[in-house]
């Protein structure tokens, strides 16, 4: 595997963390929280010590959750070679996998089978 692969893997690995930290948040407050309530989620971008938050609601989450090779990030915190921003919103990003990583990040997916 090429440097550059390796890295993408290992950037895909980061974000499959983040993300699913936060699907166990929005599974533990899913009885608690009406569906408009903001939520804090962390930032699921590339970066092992970001530790930002990015606050959504529940329907904005799941949007973004229903495409396994879709991520919800920080703005600034695209990595422009591995991922492509395809929606901008106040507070957040939601950035698309490059396809060499989708088989990595689909497969880590919590929703997923």
């Amino acid at each position: 595997m090429s440097e550059l692969d390796e890295r993408s893997r290992r950037i895909a690995i980061n974000e499959t963390r983040f993300r699913a930290i936060n699907d166990r948040v929005e599974q533990d407050l899913r009885d608690f929280t009406a569906e408009d309530e903001a939520i804090a989620f962390v930032c699921e971008c590339g970066y092992a010590a970001c530790r930002d938050t990015i606050c959504l609601d529940r329907r904005a989450y799941d949007a973004v959750r229903a495409t396994s090779t879709h991520f919800v990030i920080v703005p600034g915190h695209e990595i422009a070679d591995v991922e492509t921003v395809i929606e901008s919103h106040d507070g957040y990003l939601v950035v698309e996998k490059a396809p060499g990583t989708h088989a990595i990040v689909v497969e880590a997916d919590p929703r997923q089978g």
